[in-house]
């Protein structure tokens, strides 16, 4: 190598290594260098058109955005109270309409008569408890061991998608079955009945109050020591029977359904004594009251069964629609408009509801292109322009491709369809290219035509009578297919970056073969300037002595 090179030619030092260094530096500034400045130029387009590529991507998806027809069928729904909840759907017609003078659909809702606990047995035999709501019926298997937990159990597995049972403890040693219907609506009551012979205790089917005396021998036995009467009370009603010691547990029976006028006493297979109210529900009074003290305590230590009350009545809703009185099983309404939820929320209630266009939205989006045209042509105006003051070139100045961008872009920005442009919109540019946008103005001006607007800028698509499709380009339409064009596979900006990625590649092959090239090229110099500094060391040498032999002979003469 040239380093190596101490001094050539007669030890003048003027051929030395820093010569081969400094004609192998201006071949590499003739030669090399400016394939590095071409690479460089190239890694820099190849990234002002990698972030070109990403705004006129973003750019594209505000346009697409304001071309889709999704955003123009939003909805804004106005009107709803705390008693009355409405929400539309995209695409509902816009419309107003009153809603007044609600009646909440309700579950029903049935509560036993009283267990001392969840696990008191609930029949003193085998049976089938038969439970119906509206079409529905479903049998529940008992047996002498079943609790009342377990009862609650077999309800849910069986009957769950129905009917929901719980138990609730009511106070000390009183536990209830609670039944709820799944869903509302006047055909969701509950009903059980018990099986032909069955000994479902009556608390968890029966309509109405029970008394049950303690048993006797038989219907015959004696049930008084002595004269004297009782009273039966049955809801606001009393009846007065007399007794006496001849009284036979059978002639009393006799006695209060004579009374009563109706069959409310009855001895079963125990020979008990039982009382059954025609009137429904627990609340209503059923007792039997030894006025003369002389009746057999078996009978005044009755037991009281209590039914299966309905603590909440199956209903139907009922609302005004418009006027017009209406009734739905649920409360939430979705068959009277098409893509329209009525939620009942309260007894009582009312709302005037409106369904508008949701302009609000379409006017957030067109927000978003305005920034998104000022971020891209700020760069467009980066990349292209040459100030000379400042001693900035833009990496694509000169380049048409590019400079076209923007031109393509205003040119639809500032078309007119049927008398209609963007800046009637409130979108207005400046003198300088920047966009701005008044959103107050877009509304009004959309507002005073929504079919008009729509069309202009996102277009439409009609069937005419004759079976052809007719479709108008709206301006984001038209803008989006430009757009397209720069940022598809197979688009401009593409192709440019394809371009630059190969050139890039070719510049780097021909500086290193360029390099190669200068590189061999001196190593040869300077092995042979080493041969040349050995061949005139050599002659210095034998100079040196020639010299010395001149010089001896000098002096002698």
């Amino acid at each position: 190598m040239a380093g190596t090179i101490n001094s050539l030619g007669i030890g003048s030092g003027v051929l030395t290594s820093d010569i081969i260094d400094k004609l192998k530096a201006n071949d590499v500034a003739n030669v090399i260098t400016p394939i590095d400045n071409k690479i460089t130029l190239q890694k820099q387009k190849s990234s002002a058109l990698s972030l070109l590529s990403s705004l006129l991507t973003t750019f594209q998806t505000s346009a697409s955005a304001l071309n889709d027809d999704s955003i123009y069928q939003k909805r804004n729904t106005s009107g709803s109270t705390s008693s009355v909840s409405v929400t539309a759907n995209t695409g509902v017609s816009v419309q107003s309409f009153s809603i007044s003078n609600t009646q909440l659909a309700l579950k029903n809702v049935k509560e036993s008569g009283s267990f001392s606990a969840t696990s008191n047995t609930i029949s003193s035999g085998t049976g089938i408890a038969k439970l119906s709501i509206g079409t529905a019926s479903y049998d529940i298997n008992y047996t002498a061991t079943t609790t009342l937990d377990e009862l609650k159990d077999s309800i849910n597995n069986i009957a769950g998608v129905s009917v929901k049972a719980s138990t609730l403890q009511i106070g000390t040693n009183d536990y209830r079955l609670i039944l709820t219907s799944v869903e509302t609506g006047a055909t969701q009551t509950i009903n059980i009945s018990d099986s032909a012979g069955g000994t479902l205790n009556t608390s968890l089917y029966a309509s109405s109050k029970k008394i049950e005396s303690q048993a006797f021998t038989a219907p015959t036995d004696l049930i008084a020591s002595g004269s004297g009467n009782l009273t039966v009370a049955m809801g606001t009603n009393s009846y007065l029977v007399n007794y006496a010691a001849t009284t036979t547990l059978a002639t009393l029976r006799d006695s209060i359904n004579t009374a009563a006028g109706s069959a409310i006493a009855s001895i079963d297979s125990n020979n008990k004594l039982v009382l059954q109210s025609t009137i429904a529900g627990s609340s209503s009074a059923l007792t039997l009251t030894d006025n003369s003290g002389k009746l057999d305590s078996k009978l005044t230590g009755y037991t009281t069964y209590n039914p299966l009350d309905e603590i909440q009545a199956a209903r139907d809703a009922s609302f005004k629609y418009d006027g017009i009185t209406l009734t739905r099983s649920t409360n939430e309404i979705k068959d009277l408009i098409v893509g329209v939820n009525i939620s009942l929320l309260q007894d009582s209630g009312s709302a005037n509801i409106s369904i508008t266009q949701d302009t609000q939205a379409i006017s957030d989006e067109v927000n978003t292109f305005v920034q998104s045209y000022n971020t891209l042509t700020s760069q467009l105006t980066t990349m292209t322009t040459t100030d000379v003051a400042a001693g900035k070139v833009g990496i694509f100045n000169g380049d048409n491709s590019i400079n076209s961008i923007s031109r393509e872009i205003n040119r639809l920005i500032t078309s007119s369809t049927n008398g209609l442009s963007l800046p009637d919109f409130g979108i207005d540019l400046s003198q300088t290219g920047n966009m701005s946008f008044n959103s107050s103005t877009f509304i009004a001006k959309f507002n005073t035509d929504p079919s008009a607007s729509e069309t202009f800028l996102s277009g439409k698509t009609t069937v005419e009578s004759n079976g052809n499709i007719k479709t108008v380009d709206g301006v984001f339409t038209s803008m989006q297919n430009l757009l397209e064009n720069y940022t598809k596979s197979d688009g401009s900006i593409s192709t440019l970056a394809s371009g630059s990625s190969n050139e890039y590649k070719a510049l780097t092959l021909n500086k290193t073969r360029s390099q190669a090239l200068l590189d061999a090229r001196y190593a040869t110099m300077a092995a042979r300037f080493s041969q040349y500094d050995s061949l005139i060391s050599k002659l210095n040498s034998q100079f040196s002595s020639l010299q010395m032999q001149i010089d001896a002979m000098a002096s002698t003469n």
